[in-house]
């Protein structure tokens, strides 16, 4: 006998054996859960209409799960895994074995799981490599465990068709089952429980089909007051089946000879067969947690709870069984797979559907998050990262988030405030409500204090780490320089309204003729005058350097530095002023000409078409024009800058060039690591500003960067 001690070493050393026993020595098959009582649980599945819609439609559901094998992360987390697209058992599990599919066999499987509540699978294998080369499923039925007081399990047992007895070892079987509450070895199904109700099901079927076959009467008695013989008996029976059976002998009348006839009859409504088969119907489906509207039925289903019962079929059927057949991938089929298999892991597509208004709730929450987050100063990539939103551009060139952001901030200034910048935003300045008192109108000052930039810098997403930078630089003098800027673009704008309402005048005489004449190539050939924009843009761009060369003479003189201020090359801005204007006018020209050539129809009114064409082009965002002149504008600032620091370092000793990109709303990356750059000479700041902005910016003609001197030599 064994000492508690002897038991408990052997307990914790020994593998594959429980604690305690599982089985006794003779183990005894419970009646309803022998071979016979599963083959009659499978064949169910065919005898009624209702178990085999809801068998059958989950099993074809399991089988399109989509399925992925994943190389595990350091840190556990799904999202972090790298997918394994080459791997022997991937190529096992897409095609089982020569004669299924990955889906018709996991429909199989899924049909044997859903009809007994078990999933057997036979692994076939090459002993000399020993890895899996096939799988097999087979039915539930011709299965047995043999168990083992000490290890559980010691094999299975499998009957053929014709009563063969195959031994298979514990490594060659994948099971996976719905465990029995009584019995460990086995599983259990709805079917089990349902078996009575299906029997009542199937025969009230056949008893209806009896009823159209005999007579459509359920039958009586003849009576005769002597005993027949076999002749006389047998003539009886035959007259009376020639006479009265079938469907076509329905109610006619009898005739007996020496007999009397007893009704025993019972009508279908007295049998009520209709509503036992309805609630048989009901009582299959809650057996399985079955949605009604996925059976088909109309009554009392609309599109709300027809996609509530998608999701809940998916939710609660598919999924809870996609994740036992990923169990039984991980921890019994790629263990066979040795070491080529550790750290993978089998796992599904989510086949529930998305729900699109949890998911708009759910993104709008985030984004008023982020939102929020941003207004409150936080850096914009930081505070979509913080609310789980993916990362967006700040500053590219088709983004445009200084703007919205300007929208949102000034629409709850006070009105004063709104309807100095909303112009500068290039939109209409609602009236404002009768205010119980009169405001007086801002000073000028006020308006410069706070201007586009000045205010976007203020509360749009920045670099956390440029913050204290900004701060130490109030003095580089581009304060002045942001305000020269705002009111040289908001001036122009106003200047180029007249420029756009004539240049859409051309347009649209044009596209009027051209659609008269049934010209369509003319539209391609549309062009506008830009001699106008050209002037207005070169005397603006003069304006500004020379403001720009005199903000920084005069920085110089503040600091005890005498440098002249130099000439604007009037011809030099010129040229870029043409080629901004003629390439704005092409634009506009391209996009009524596209407008034009989109309402073109067969029978177009000329007239009509010019005006919804110019229409179009008044409702066109101002956006690339804003961008444009902007640009120009502040070619010309950096221009007159860089003059000047020119001139510095040749009068100056010590004068140091650093780039600073204050200017900016918005920084993108490379403006931010440009940004604080103390250049080694003249040479290298024209170079990376010598056109305007930051040459690499993502930005663009967006960018404000620029180069601010340091007149005392300080780095």
């Amino acid at each position: 006998m064994r000492s508690p001690l002897g038991a408990l070493l052997n307990s914790t050393t020994s593998s594959g054996g429980p604690p305690v026993p599982y089985s006794s020595r003779g183990r005894a098959s419970l009646p309803w859960l022998t071979r016979r009582g599963r083959e009659t649980e499978l064949q169910a599945m065919g005898s009624v209409g209702t178990l085999f819609a809801i068998v059958n439609r989950t099993a074809k559901a399991m089988g399109g799960v989509e399925w992925k094998l994943w190389r595990k992360a350091a840190s556990g987390r799904p999202e972090d895994r790298v997918e394994v697209t080459s791997h022997a058992a991937l190529d096992l599990w897409d095609k089982p074995n020569p004669f299924y599919t990955q889906g018709v066999f996991v429909e199989a499987g899924a049909q044997h799981k859903l009809l007994t509540g078990e999933q057997w699978w036979v692994v076939a294998r090459d002993e000399r490599v020993n890895i899996p080369l096939e799988l097999w499923p087979v039915r539930p039925d011709r299965m047995e465990p043999v168990p083992d007081v000490d290890r559980f399990i010691s094999g299975y047992m499998y009957t053929g068709p014709s009563g063969e007895k195959v031994a298979l070892r514990v490594e060659d079987v994948l099971f996976n089952r719905t465990p029995h509450p009584w019995d460990p070895y086995r599983g259990i199904g709805p079917v089990q429980s349902l078996l009575t109700d299906l029997d009542a099901t199937r025969y009230s079927a056949e008893w209806n089909r009896n009823f159209f076959l005999n007579s459509a009467e359920p039958g009586g008695i003849i009576e005769v007051p002597n005993r027949l013989g076999d002749t006389e008996f047998d003539e009886l029976r035959e007259r009376w089946n020639e006479q009265h059976k079938g469907v076509a002998n329905a109610h006619r009348v009898a005739i007996l000879e020496h007999g009397k006839w007893i009704d025993r009859k019972f009508t279908q409504r007295d049998m009520q067969f209709a509503e036992l088969r309805s609630v048989s119907r009901e009582v299959i489906r809650e057996a399985f947690g079955f949605p009604k509207p996925m059976l088909g039925t109309s009554e009392d289903v609309n599109r709300a709870n027809a996609e509530a019962a998608e999701a809940m079929f998916a939710r609660w059927l598919i999924l809870p069984e996609a994740r036992s057949i990923r169990d039984t991938l991980n921890s019994q089929l790629l263990p066979l797979f040795g070491a080529t298999a550790k750290g993978l892991e089998f796992d599904y597509v989510n086949p529930v559907p998305d729900d699109e208004e949890l998911q708009a709730k759910t993104l709008t929450s985030k984004t008023q998050a982020a939102r929020d987050l941003i207004e409150a100063g936080a850096y914009g990539p930081a505070a979509l990262a913080a609310v789980g939103l993916p990362e967006v551009a700040f500053g590219q060139p088709d983004a445009d988030p200084d703007r919205e952001l300007l929208i949102r901030l000034v629409t709850a200034a006070p009105a004063a405030l709104a309807s100095t910048i909303l112009p500068l935003l290039g939109i209409e300045v609602p009236p404002p409500p009768a205010p119980a008192a009169p405001e007086p109108e801002p000073a000028p000052a006020a308006r410069n204090s706070l201007s586009v930039f000045a205010l976007a810098r203020a509360r749009a997403p920045h670099r956390p780490e440029l913050r204290a930078q900004d701060q130490a630089e109030e003095d580089d003098g581009l304060d002045a320089a942001r305000v020269a800027l705002d009111d040289a673009l908001t001036q122009l704008l106003d200047d180029w309204q007249d420029i756009s309402a004539d240049q859409r005048d051309e347009l649209i005489d044009q596209v009027q003729q051209a659609v008269e004449d049934d010209d369509t190539e003319a539209l391609s050939a549309l062009t506008v005058s830009s001699e106008a924009a050209a002037a207005a843009l070169t005397a603006a761009m003069v304006a500004m350097w020379g403001t720009a060369a005199g903000q920084v003479v005069a920085e110089g003189a503040e600091q005890g530095a005498t440098v002249e201020e130099p000439e604007a090359p009037e011809e030099e801005l010129g040229t870029v002023a043409a080629v901004v204007a003629g390439l704005l006018a092409a634009g506009l020209a391209a996009a009524a000409g596209r407008e034009a050539l989109r309402l073109l129809a067969p029978g177009a009114v000329a007239a009509e078409v010019a005006e919804q064409v110019r229409a179009f082009l008044v409702a066109l965002s101002d956006r690339p024009l804003r961008d444009a002149l902007g640009g120009a504008l502040h070619r010309a600032l950096n221009q007159a800058r860089l003059a000047v620091c020119a001139l510095a370092v040749a009068a100056v000793p010590g004068v140091g060039l650093v780039a600073a990109e204050r200017l900016d709303a918005n920084r993108c990356e490379p403006c931010g690591e440009i940004d604080g750059t103390v250049f080694a000479g003249l040479a290298d700041a024209q170079a990376a500003y010598g056109t305007g902005g930051y040459h690499s910016c993502l930005g663009r003609e967006r960018c404000r960067g620029t180069v601010v001197l340091r007149w005392d030599g300080a780095q």
